[in-house]
């Protein structure tokens, strides 16, 4: 018997939502996969960064830390045996439990902070409280650097041609007065260009004996001992100094080999994973007179 032509109309009618109605639960189970297959591998690429820098440590017992930005996710090992006093003071900042002498404010300092000072291919500067959030001046603390370790003791400060250490970077004649000879003369005593005369050769002694650590100890910088202290080389994270001996909380990124910061700068750490990262951070010029967009946020700061 055939169907009558307005049944089978109908009949094809349903027949058409149940497959239309199959194939969009169908599409719609693919796209949950597919999804769920998305956050699994973006999951696992989180894990595997971890995991990565967990394996290139040199010391599993030391902090690692995770930092979150706009450009992507980098981790820090900790030098916990090198500097255990900064990293300690670190440690507070970028996990909220730092007391401010300004205020009562506990809060993750770095979070929400950027790169404000990029030099390209040289370095990256953040922490300062030129910048913060909420004007914070962050607790100092006194330097801890092992200058014998970094062989600041046996560098002469003049080579035989005269020519200043390069870490001194001195560029002019005043430089080298107001850095090397101003101080050498008050650590000596000299206080008039009459003591000066009657001194100058027993200064002139001195002046040549200089080590780059005598130097910086004129200057105000303190050492300690027993830390072994490592050179500053890519991907070294060390606080910078606010005034000769102490550090606050700006800390600098090296993306080179940078002796014009050893014995000055506390190093508190290394990129163990994520060095593309400071790379694209590094790649452009960012001052902290720029537009605010123009630096890389850090999101967050976490230690794991």
């Amino acid at each position: 018997m055939t169907d009558h032509p307005l049944l089978l109309q109908q009949k094809c009618g349903f027949d058409s939502q149940i497959i239309s109605s199959t194939r969009l639960r169908f599409v719609r189970r693919l796209k949950f996969s597919c999804l769920l297959v998305l956050l699994f591998c973006f999951n696992t690429t989180l894990i595997a960064d971890e995991a990565r820098a967990r394996a290139a440590m040199s010391n599993p017992q030391n902090h690692l830390v995770a930092v979150f930005t706009s450009k992507g996710a980098f981790y820090i090992e900790l030098f916990n045996g090198r500097a255990p006093r900064t990293v300690t003071h670190f440690v507070a900042l970028a996990s909220g439990t730092a007391n401010f002498p300004s205020s009562d404010l506990q809060i993750r300092y770095y979070d929400q902070s950027s790169f404000h000072t990029v030099i390209p291919g040289l370095a990256l500067y953040a922490g300062s409280p030129s910048v913060s959030r909420f004007g914070l001046q962050p607790p100092l603390i006194s330097t801890e650097i092992d200058g014998v370790a970094l062989g600041l003791d046996t560098r002469p400060l003049l080579d035989n041609t005269g020519e200043v250490d390069r870490s001194f970077a001195l560029s002019t004649r005043k430089d080298f007065e107001q850095q090397v000879l101003a101080p050498l003369y008050a650590a000596a005593g000299i206080e008039s260009a009459q003591a000066l005369s009657n001194n100058a050769e027993q200064m002139m002694q001195r002046l040549q004996q200089l080590s780059v650590l005598d130097a910086l100890s004129n200057l105000g910088h303190r050492f300690s001992s027993g830390l072994d202290t490592q050179p500053i080389i890519q991907g070294t994270v060390a606080l910078l100094p606010t005034t000769p001996g102490e550090i606050g909380a700006e800390f600098v990124i090296s993306m080179v080999p940078s002796p014009w910061l050893d014995g000055r700068a506390t190093p508190i750490g290394n990129v163990v994973d994520g060095l593309s990262v400071i790379n694209e951070i590094g790649s452009m010029k960012v001052s902290p007179d720029d537009d605010p967009s123009l630096a890389t946020t850090i999101y967050s700061m976490r230690i794991l």
